[in-house]
């Protein structure tokens, strides 16, 4: 039987694309702890803890797909761990992969975390298995998870002045990833950026967000140096702070706010506005 990898399958959008996937029982779900292989195999879903880190148990994860999702963790190591991944895949003998990377990525980018997942998107080009790159945009449910306590505490406090990011609900990639495991004739080879329908200031959002939640919430712009020692007082690693700060000055260049048509060109169906989405996570903000 034909089955897919999906490497970091407890993450947003590994999460999102397991739930899109209908057949569960075409899944392999590569996890980093039993745990995590606990609670997917209650979704049906056959789990496999394997370490980035290790390329061996990544071969062994791998075993029996023919195919892979890969989305690779927001660590230190990212680079080198994409490229172990594709060997991996080559080793197990992988038939194609979906590369989730980050929109404006490219291995010669100016922007640190732009340049490191475009390094991962040229190990798989350089692998000759057959591959798509999806190249999406901030996540919606940044503010819904990680950014949740800041929501709630009234002020989305961030250094990115009045420029616009356009947001993408990770479902809309796992859409997206989904179609192209049915069906990748005339997008292989090909790199989609993408987005929501709209670009968005953090005006705009704490605005959508008070309206959906029934609550007050503002955004006040951050002084630089103010967040950095936010992110340092919170314990953040400090290579995970350097590539925060380092797409918060990407966004103050204007280069977030673009919209493309990527969801709607693969899947038939045009993005989720931010407004839906907070009308359906009001709860996690109240």
């Amino acid at each position: 039987m034909s089955r897919i990898f999906i490497a970091g399958a407890a993450g947003n959008l590994g999460s999102a694309l397991i739930d899109t996937l209908a057949d569960k029982s075409e899944i392999v779900a590569g996890v980093r702890s039993p745990e995590q292989g606990g609670l997917l195999a209650e979704k049906g879903v056959e789990a496999r803890v394997f370490d980035f880190g290790d390329k061996d148990s990544m071969v062994a994860a791998m075993a029996g797909c023919d195919r892979m999702f890969l989305v690779i963790p927001m660590q230190e190591k990212l680079a080198r761990f994409g490229r172990l991944a594709v060997d991996a895949a080559k080793e197990a003998g992988i038939g194609y992969i979906v590369r989730s990377s980050r929109y404006g990525a490219s291995s010669d980018a100016h922007w640190r975390l732009g340049r490191e997942q475009g390094m991962v998107d040229q190990f798989v080009e350089d692998s000759k298995i057959p591959f798509t790159v999806l190249r999406p945009n901030t996540f919606m449910q940044n503010f819904s998870t990680f950014l949740a306590p800041m929501v709630k505490s009234g002020t989305i406090a961030l250094p990115e002045e009045d420029y616009k990011v356009s947001y993408i609900d990770v479902r809309d990639v796992a859409a997206c990833a989904a179609r192209l495991f049915r069906d990748n004739e005339g997008f292989t080879g090909g790199f989609y950026a993408m987005t929501g329908p709209e670009g968005l200031t953090l005006a705009d959002v704490a605005s959508t967000i008070a309206k959906a939640a029934g609550i007050k919430v503002e955004y006040v712009p951050a002084d630089e140096d103010a967040y950095i020692g936010s992110l340092d007082a919170a314990g953040v690693p400090e290579w995970n702070r350097n590539m925060l700060v380092s797409l918060s000055r990407v966004v103050k260049l204007g280069m977030m706010g673009n919209v493309t048509q990527a969801v709607e060109y693969l899947t038939g169906v045009p993005a989720r506005p931010f407004a839906a989405f907070a009308e359906e996570r009001a709860d996690a903000w109240r």
